[in-house]
């Protein structure tokens, strides 16, 4: 999770997203994973290395154990995340967060990840060839593995990369021409005062990963340079705030259902 535009929420307590969560459980349609399962083959899409477990990492975890063979694909470099820090140019942080995110999926029981490679906090313009090449990596990977649906995070959530991986899934969705359904979850968009609002009227489903805690949570704790144990001296220090670690401990993981911009 990189952070440029995100940088204003380091202190919001995520209170707001529990309320919204057991609202969502509550209306939304209970999935146990054959359901989910059935859905699927699923690829989660993931704006930055983390997103991937802090978002969906329960689900992901379910599906590999029931031996559904989930993909996931990251966006960005992840280089962005610790400016200024000694000894940690660009270059060394991303592979580092390459190698954390092998590390993660793993954790997670599942097969290596697709890195896009795109610039940390630097996505290129909707329909621009950097942005067409990913519609077409990630459009080969879904016909290699017959994916028939897509998870990638809300739209709603404020952050450049966050809003440029859901526009790449929409356009990935529509390329594949009623193959693929689009589903959302959501990372930073928890700590949203005006959550409940934004989503009323969605479609939810949701699925119990109350089995895979320690999984999911190992998966997490890969991310050593997000958690503040691994990069140090940066000019804008980050470290994931627990609250939000706090909130992967969650016994149902939330997914909307459909394409729609935020309000």
């Amino acid at each position: 999770m990189d952070r440029a535009g995100l940088l204003g929420q380091r202190s919001v307590v995520v209170a707001p997203g529990q309320r919204t969560w057991a609202r969502l459980v509550r209306r939304g349609r209970g999935l146990d994973v054959g359901a989910l399962a059935a859905l699927g083959p699923w690829l989660v899409l993931a704006p930055h290395p983390d997103d991937e477990a802090l978002g969906a990492g329960g689900m992901l975890a379910r599906l590999a154990a029931a031996g559904a063979d989930p993909r996931v694909a990251i966006l960005t470099d992840g280089a962005a995340s610790h400016v200024g820090a000694p000894g940690w140019g660009p270059r060394r942080l991303a592979g580092v967060r390459r190698q954390e995110a092998g590390h993660a999926v793993r954790a997670l029981g599942m097969r290596p990840a697709l890195h896009l490679g795109w610039r940390d906090a630097a996505p290129p313009m909707v329909g621009d060839k950097v942005f067409r090449a990913g519609v077409r990596r990630l459009g080969a990977l879904i016909v290699r593995h017959r994916i028939r649906a897509l998870a990638v995070c809300w739209a709603g959530e404020a952050h450049c990369d966050h809003e440029a991986a859901a526009a790449l899934a929409r356009a990935v969705v529509t390329a594949a021409r009623g193959r693929v359904r689009l589903y959302e979850y959501l990372v930073w968009g928890w700590t949203d005062p005006a959550l409940g609002a934004k989503l009323s009227g969605r479609r939810v489903v949701s699925v119990d990963v109350t089995g895979v805690r320690r999984a999911h949570r190992r998966s997490i704790d890969c991310h050593r340079s997000q958690t503040g144990t691994r990069v140090q001296g940066a000019v804008d220090p980050f470290r994931l705030p627990r609250a939000m670690i706090a909130l992967t401990a969650r016994p149902r993981t939330v997914l909307l259902e459909g394409v729609r911009h935020a309000a």
